[in-house]
């Protein structure tokens, strides 16, 4: 339905569930590998959300159930349409099956939104993006919440990408740069390849790159989002010229979540088989419908309860953004990671259950 009047606008709801059944509306091919699928909820309402912040969808692709997060591209500030800015990952199994079957049409139900990395509960009057590859999208999201209010905040980017065919959004980050005079960006690539001459920088990060381009780096509050093994060197490179890391933060949908908790797993069963040859299994009873389960503790709580049949939300599965947080009735359980989950919840009992492990017959409230 198109908005033509006031009153219409006052009619619309805001984005309150956790669920939202949306329609694709558009698909914007980025580069040869990335594309950028905008959605308008079925049922009209505006999208509200924290610049950063990512959703969680649920597929299934050939006869299997798979849950993605992918951060929001698009601002708060344009509310009607929520954009998911997407890389085809080779051999990938999600990513790849979007890129082929999401068209102007598709429905799909996303959840959300959660996440911590987000610019509106970090305050900062300078700031530094720094971004890689698709990390590139919650950075998007921030200069376009900034440069669409006119904020009066110092704003540097720095984006690297491989090659001149992979810088995403390339054309939007000029026009930002060349309107708004607080919003400088800088375009390092690490193989700039021969389709064009390339007049920008080029190289890797390095602590001398990165002095360079930024003097007064010890001003700013960092936004950092890529690969691990970026992110990592990014961190050398702060730590290398004393940046004070309280103004550092990442994004990344493993801060010691699926990693932490497989170690744990790791851990738990081999500590077992050296007591009884075999991993232990325990209880896990459903109290709502009385179902019990017998399952092995090298399985993550979220595992074991899907496994079951029992439908649970879930998203990041990674303990970050708390949508399968479940109550637990009794039992004994070790959580590796549970930023998603705050404080009055935890006193209350409840548990993330895709970072938690059990430690001996459970009962949920499910």
């Amino acid at each position: 339905m198109a908005i033509t009047s006031i009153e219409q606008l006052r009619e619309i709801e805001s984005w309150v569930s956790r669920k939202t059944l949306a329609v694709c509306v558009n698909v914007i091919e980025e580069t040869y590998d990335v594309k950028t699928f905008q959605f308008k909820a079925e049922k009209e309402q505006l999208f509200h959300f924290k610049p950063g912040q990512f959703i969680g969808i649920q597929l299934e692709v050939d006869g299997e159930k798979h849950n993605r997060s992918y951060t929001i591209a698009s601002s708060p500030t344009r509310p009607h349409l929520l954009e998911l800015t997407i890389k085809r990952e080779v051999g990938g199994s999600v990513s790849p099956w979007m890129h082929k079957n999401v068209k102007p049409g598709t429905q799909l139900e996303l959840r959300g939104p959660a996440g911590r990395f987000n610019c509106m509960d970090i305050e900062s009057d300078k700031v530094l993006l720094i971004s890689a590859g698709s990390g590139v999208t919650p950075m998007m999201s921030m200069s376009r919440f900034w440069c669409d209010q006119a904020i009066d905040k110092d704003i540097q980017f720095i984006n690297w990408a491989r090659s001149t065919q992979d810088i995403i959004f390339r054309r939007e980050l000029s026009l930002l740069d060349h309107q708004h005079s607080n919003f400088n960006v800088e375009v390092v690539c690490t193989q700039p390849g021969l389709s064009e001459n390339w007049l920008g920088r080029r190289g890797r990060i390095n602590k001398n790159l990165l002095a360079d381009l930024v003097p007064d780096l010890n001003e700013r509050t960092i936004f950092c989002c890529g690969p691990d093994g970026f992110m990592q060197q990014v961190k050398t490179c702060l730590e290398q010229l004393d940046f004070d890391m309280i103004n550092y933060h990442d994004e990344t949908f493993d801060p010691g979540g699926k990693k932490k908790a497989k170690l744990a797993a790791q851990k738990i069963k081999i500590e077992a088989e050296a007591n009884t040859s075999i991993a232990p299994l325990f209880n896990l009873t459903f109290a709502k419908s009385g179902q019990s389960v017998e399952v092995s503790n090298d399985k993550t709580l979220l595992e074991s309860i899907e496994a079951a049949g029992v439908v649970i939300d879930s998203a990041c599965r990674e303990g970050n953004c708390g949508s399968c947080i479940v109550k637990k009735v009794s039992g004994e359980t070790i959580t590796e990671n549970e930023s998603g989950l705050d404080e009055e919840s935890k006193k209350e009992g409840f548990i993330l259950t895709c970072t938690t492990h059990l430690k001996s017959d459970v009962e949920l409230d499910l």
